[in-house]
């Protein structure tokens, strides 16, 4: 993990990927809201919403993987001792784009399960439990679709195989980037809570507070980062 921090530190262009990767969610989203709001002026029945959600959600998934994908052959790229640009990492989610699209559906079809889960009333636990997991089993998909090619299945069963054999490192990388940004999380989170509450009604205090959150985000961005990276270090280690 100290290594992924410094890769990251060393290299500020791979900040651009969740950045890029950020703007595309927006308008993704924006489309599909867009067009939501025109089926409602139109008075479209109601079934046509679902297809519509399914189509809008499974979009942003796939975005958010395919920059995660670029990411993650980019750090590749950089930890071989080579130059690289925003441009080589989606050379390399380009040519992915099968294992991703199966992953993103892949991931969709889970985050329901868990949301519907979490859903009711005394099972939370349970489903936020299971999404925890879920994340630690998979810490791997990702490199396996951007360096060997494998399909969503391939690389879910390869991902669980080499969690199990790096656990206590996977832990240890994971729990240490948590705990270094517990106090900043939390003080990011009172900071939106204040914010969207109206406990603050001052213009020059709310400037201040989105300011802050501003920051929150950019600093969510860069954990994101330093995960991703830590993901194919790790990966390289277990398979080398």
């Amino acid at each position: 993990m100290r290594a992924s921090f410094e890769l990251v530190r060393r290299e500020p262009a791979l900040l651009w990927f969740p950045v890029i990767s950020t703007c595309c969610l927006v308008v993704s989203a924006g489309f599909w809201i867009f067009e939501g709001a025109w089926l409602y002026a139109v008075n479209g029945a109601w079934f046509l919403y679902v297809p519509l959600v399914a189509i809008g959600l499974y979009s942003l998934f796939f975005v958010g993987i395919f920059f995660n994908v670029a990411l993650a052959g980019a750090a590749a790229q950089i930890l071989d001792g080579e130059e690289t640009t925003v441009g080589d990492g989606l050379d390399v989610a380009w040519s992915r784009l099968g294992g991703i699209a199966g992953w993103a559906g892949y991931s969709l079809f889970v985050a329901f399960v868990v949301s519907f889960v979490k859903s009711i009333r005394g099972l939370r636990w349970l489903g936020a439990a299971a999404q925890v997991a879920w994340s630690f089993a998979t810490i791997f998909v990702v490199p396996l679709i951007a360096f060997e090619g494998l399909d969503s299945e391939g690389a879910r069963r390869r991902s669980f195989q080499l969690v199990k054999e790096n656990w206590r490192t996977e832990t240890g990388g994971l729990g240490a980037l948590r705990a270094a940004f517990l106090v900043p999380g939390l003080l990011f989170y009172l900071d939106a809570k204040l914010l969207f509450e109206g406990h603050v009604h001052s213009p020059g205090a709310k400037a201040l507070l989105g300011f802050v959150l501003l920051c929150g985000f950019a600093l969510s961005a860069a954990v994101s980062v330093v995960r991703q990276v830590f993901a194919v270090e790790l990966y390289r280690v277990s398979t080398g």
